[in-house]
């Protein structure tokens, strides 16, 4: 009989583990499948009908999500609207020091989540856009001003090189901006910082090489604003000669979003436990070829972590959705001409180099909540036995990882410029994949030396990574 309470509180805590484990992407399952078969109204009325029982703690991932399911509908008003609420959510934000206390002896899903600092410069994509879209690019201009203003924090943040702290694609659409409403200098300018930041931290970091277009708009611009020396500079650096668009064009700037981003999920990892002497521990994971070492206090607390030789720590980790489309082409009905289009930005490598920027940061603090938790849990069980099992029963339910992320940013952000002649047109996005292509049409109206922004999200993708 004396078994008994002990077997029904280990059945109870798998329930609860079964249950209170499962990821953020898993709870919201029927808000993907709405998304991932197209059903964007019925997504809609799901988030609609879930407002009131969002916990503050993920009122940010709310808003994302209403600002991009209104986004993929075509409803830019109302997507703004969402897009400027998760903005002024970002800029108020405070860290909650007691949800941050609570944190340490629970897991960081307690705390409020402000957001990736990708995730903050990515809503600005959108909300620039949708102005654009709408003709307003004093608007959109200032969306792009807002997202450099994010930028510079996600810098002040991060010391050292090798980290994602600088994004090119941001300076690249407010290059585009200034473009479309003919500044051409401070369009040459942010080309050109754009240029930079592909040539040094995407290529080392991502792995990803400067867009076609980006070289072409750098020369472009270079002339349109007289400066004849930068012109030829890069027309050599880049083996491209100019050649002046008809004054009688408009341009055509379409933006395709491919695929969908990551995922979080939860990993474990085991450390082993050493004793340093003067009330240090070091936490050792041959495997990863991580050592940290961390401070316990006394003798008794440095013996009660040491005793236990292992520990296992919940940390988030990124799984991909691969796209269905490997690449896109675009062509205009009355032009014989097909236009490729450019990877601007990859938004699933960001997520990665991101986390990986953080990691010692997260497992540090993972092994200072797991470190507070046993510790307590093994002075507890000395006293008493009952209360020493509730303790370590709770620190098993608990010891979780965040896997809260905005998942409807696209796997990759494409683009192509092109220059048309003024009247209505159809365009043609071709997107390929290994099983085949799919065409889609579109009409615009292209008016004579402006600039009509146009996008497309292609939803599929074809697993898991």
């Amino acid at each position: 009989m004396k078994q008994l309470p002990i077997r029904i509180l280990t059945v109870f805590v798998m329930m609860l583990m079964l249950t209170s484990c499962a990821s953020y992407y898993e709870k919201n399952e029927m808000l993907m499948d709405a998304v991932y078969n197209g059903r964007f109204e019925h997504a809609s009325n799901i988030l609609i009908q879930s407002e009131e029982m969002v916990p503050n703690r993920d009122i940010l991932l709310y808003y994302l999500n209403r600002g991009s399911i209104y986004w993929m509908k075509g409803d830019l008003d109302s997507s703004n609207t969402y897009f400027q609420k998760a903005d002024f959510y970002i800029e108020d934000f405070r860290k909650n020091y007691a949800a941050q206390a609570l944190s340490l002896v629970s897991n960081p899903k307690v705390v409020p989540y402000g957001g990736e600092g990708f995730e903050q410069i990515m809503l600005h994509y959108y909300t620039t856009l949708n102005y654009a879209q709408k003709g307003d690019l004093d608007a959109a201009l200032v969306e792009c001003k807002r997202m450099m203003l994010k930028l510079t924090k996600i810098t002040d943040y991060y010391n050292g090189n090798n980290k994602y702290k600088r994004d090119a694609f941001a300076h690249n659409l407010l290059g585009m901006i200034y473009d479309a409403q003919g500044d051409y200098n401070n369009a040459f300018i942010a080309y050109r910082n754009a240029l930079e930041i592909y040539e040094d931290d995407y290529k080392r970091m991502l792995d990803m090489s400067t867009p076609e277009q980006l070289k072409l708009d750098i020369i472009r611009t270079a002339n349109l604003t007289g400066f004849y020396e930068e012109q030829q500079h890069f027309e050599k650096k880049f083996n491209l000669s100019y050649t002046p668009d008809s004054s009688a064009n408009g341009t055509l700037l379409f933006f395709w979003n491919n695929g969908l981003g990551p995922i979080k999920q939860e990993r474990s990892i085991t450390f082993a436990i050493f004793p340093s002497g003067d009330g240090y521990v070091r936490f050792v994971n041959v495997e990863l070829g991580i050592e940290i070492p961390f401070y316990v206090g006394d003798e008794k607390q440095t013996n009660s972590l040491a005793d236990m030789r292992f520990i296992r720590v919940a940390f988030p980790k990124y799984m991909s959705r691969v796209p269905l489309f490997q690449s896109a082409v675009g062509s205009i009905d009355s032009l014989n001409k097909t236009y490729e289009f450019n990877m601007g930005e990859n938004i699933d490598a960001i997520a990665y180099r991101s986390l990986q920027d953080r990691m010692l940061k997260e497992l540090g603090e993972a092994l200072l909540r797991l470190a507070i938790k046993q510790v307590a849990a093994e002075q507890a069980r000395k006293e008493n036995e009952g209360l020493g099992m509730a303790l370590s029963v709770f620190n098993a339910i608990t010891e979780q990882a965040d896997t809260r992320n905005w998942q409807f940013l696209p796997y990759s952000i494409n683009y192509i410029r092109m220059s048309v002649p003024e009247g209505n047109h159809q365009f043609k996005l071709t997107t390929k994949s290994k099983s085949g292509n799919e065409t889609t049409a579109f009409t615009y109206q292209i008016k004579r030396k402006q600039t009509t922004f146009a996008t497309f999200q292609s939803l599929q993708f074809i697993g898991y990574r």
